[in-house]
């Protein structure tokens, strides 16, 4: 058959939409007191917040209709809730307090009641996480101190001197192996389980606010006040790759539950996703003028996040699922891009125009699935524009528009990336 060379002008004046739907925002605090931490409960039906004083609360809601279940205020002669977590069992909540008081509660009831206070006996408190054996709790604090404790009983386990600052985050391995403590003295270190340093991480260039392993347990993800991201091997403490894009502090950072991407939250009043192996930006998301993002999470079961910000805004998110490059591709158009990754235009080329059609569509997605411009090719090539595009990864699909069942289904698709 003849191939059509005509030459036509496609401008693709995107008006990119978010690949995240906020569901709802609640607030967190009578006051409107800053959001310090957020966590999903380990079955991603509820969500946790722990908030600034005076008064501070802690608020647990519920994932799919946002009511209040649960709502703590914490007592006038505490100070505020810097972090909070559940027990990977669910039979515990532990919050930790700004002057250093854990708060352990019995979550096996109908509302969590509190059956522990433990004093670190440092001077501050700043973040918490529950072993995943469900035995321990271990608080950083300032000093430099790590602190370990029994769970349930409160019994002081390890006093490690584990920074030469704060000791801004803690966090353990899925499989319980590493403990991860990141520092207002830039570093990041890893531990074993017993407590001896195994790698001290160095690279970062302001406090180190967050650090998350993933789920094969093999890097750690940290977040620092120098607006990076860096990725870790966790068995070498080589680093892997470092990310930019926020334009502020990164507060919070998570992994996906499947490890193929990072959520990041920022000063910036943002919050972004990335691309695990590649650190390419696949969205942004947030809202304006919300002020800082403090924290997020990514809900166990993979379509939530939920951010809390200094407005106290607890907002839920959905996550589409994602799009393979290579899923349905029965058919081959030749389809190229050129240049690829494009900064404001590109050559879309069909080298195979044997399909006896007139019109092929043209869809983009980002990396969610979600279909952000479509449209039809009636040549053999293009001219893209980038439009609105942001910066990050696409999917543009060609696919056959036809009812007749042997070519329906002729479809390509290939990545675009946006520089």
């Amino acid at each position: 058959m003849n191939k059509i060379l005509t030459t036509v002008f496609i401008a693709l004046q995107i008006n990119f939409s978010s690949a995240q739907t906020m569901d709802w925002t609640m607030k967190a605090n009578p006051a409107l007191n800053s959001i310090n931490s957020v966590a999903f409960r380990p079955d991603g039906q509820k969500v946790l917040s722990g908030t600034n004083c005076h008064p501070a609360s802690i608020r647990l809601f519920d994932l799919n209709t946002a009511n209040l279940d649960w709502d703590y205020t914490v007592g006038s002669t505490y100070m505020c809730i810097m972090g909070v977590t559940f027990s990977s069992n669910n039979n515990y909540i532990a919050a930790i307090e700004e002057f250093g008081n854990i708060f352990i509660f019995n979550n096996t009831g109908p509302a969590p009641v509190i059956i522990d206070t433990i004093n670190t006996g440092t001077s501050y408190g700043f973040s918490t996480a529950i072993s995943p054996a469900n035995d321990r709790v271990a608080v950083g604090c300032s000093n430099g101190k790590l602190k370990i404790y029994s769970l349930p009983g409160g019994v002081l386990a390890n006093d490690i001197t584990a920074h030469s600052g704060w000791v801004m985050s803690v966090c353990y391995s899925p499989n319980g192996n590493f403990i991860v403590t990141t520092g207002s003295d830039q570093t990041v270190k890893v531990w074993s389980k017993a407590g001896a340093l195994l790698y001290t991480l160095l690279g970062h260039s302001g406090y180190v606010t967050s650090a998350k392993v993933t789920p094969d347990n093999n890097f750690v993800v940290s977040a620092s006040r120098d607006d990076k991201i860096k990725i870790w091997n966790i068995s070498t403490g080589v680093l892997v790759r470092t990310i930019s894009g926020h334009t502020g502090d990164v507060n919070g950072v998570d992994v996906s539950p499947d490890g193929s991407r990072i959520v990041s939250a920022s000063s910036d009043s943002t919050c972004k996703i990335w691309n695990f192996n590649t650190g390419a930006l696949i969205t942004t998301f947030g809202v304006a003028d919300s002020g800082r993002i403090n924290a997020v999470a990514w809900s166990p079961n993979s379509d939530k996040i939920v951010t809390g910000n200094g407005k106290s805004d607890v907002t839920l998110w959905t996550v589409p699922s994602g799009v393979g490059l290579n899923e349905s591709t029965y058919g081959s158009f030749g389809l190229q891009v050129y240049p690829n990754p494009l900064d404001k235009a590109a050559t879309l080329a069909v080298g195979n125009w044997d399909f006896g059609v007139q019109v092929l569509e043209m869809n983009i997605y980002d990396l969610f699935g979600n279909v952000v411009y479509t449209s039809v090719v009636t040549g053999s090539m293009s001219e893209i524009s980038r439009g609105s595009l942001t910066v990050g990864v696409y999917v543009l699909e060609l696919r056959k528009p036809d009812s007749n069942t042997e070519l329906k289904n002729i479809t390509e698709r290939i990545k675009l990336v946006v520089r």
